[in-house]
């Protein structure tokens, strides 16, 4: 029996803008991941599967995030995370910036 398994360790999140962009959207990862490799990626062999497991990674972060967003002080008083300051900066304008125009 063959089994995939992906890891990732690390100390600092890396969050990537494009990606955030495309889950603060409601786009699906699969869709994400495609347009990833047909756009800004198209010049890099990239494999299509290794894509997605990191799409789907910065998914799972951002909602894990989401809570945090909701209240801006809490994200950057919060030590889970080690995010810059300026991709905090990045996250909290840009959901905001969602959140205020959906009401």
């Amino acid at each position: 029996m063959e089994v995939d398994i992906d890891i990732f360790v690390g100390n600092n999140t890396l969050l990537d803008p494009e990606i955030y962009e495309m889950w603060l959207s409601g786009q699906q990862a699969t869709d994400g991941a495609t347009m990833l490799i047909n756009g800004s990626l198209k010049d890099f062999d990239i494999d299509y599967g290794m894509l997605l497991s990191d799409v789907l990674d910065h998914y799972r972060t951002f909602q894990m995030l989401e809570r945090l967003l909701h209240y801006p002080k809490r994200l950057t008083e919060q030590w889970i995370f080690q995010i810059a300051p300026s991709i905090q900066r990045m996250l909290i304008e840009r959901y905001d910036s969602i959140v205020f125009f959906v009401i």
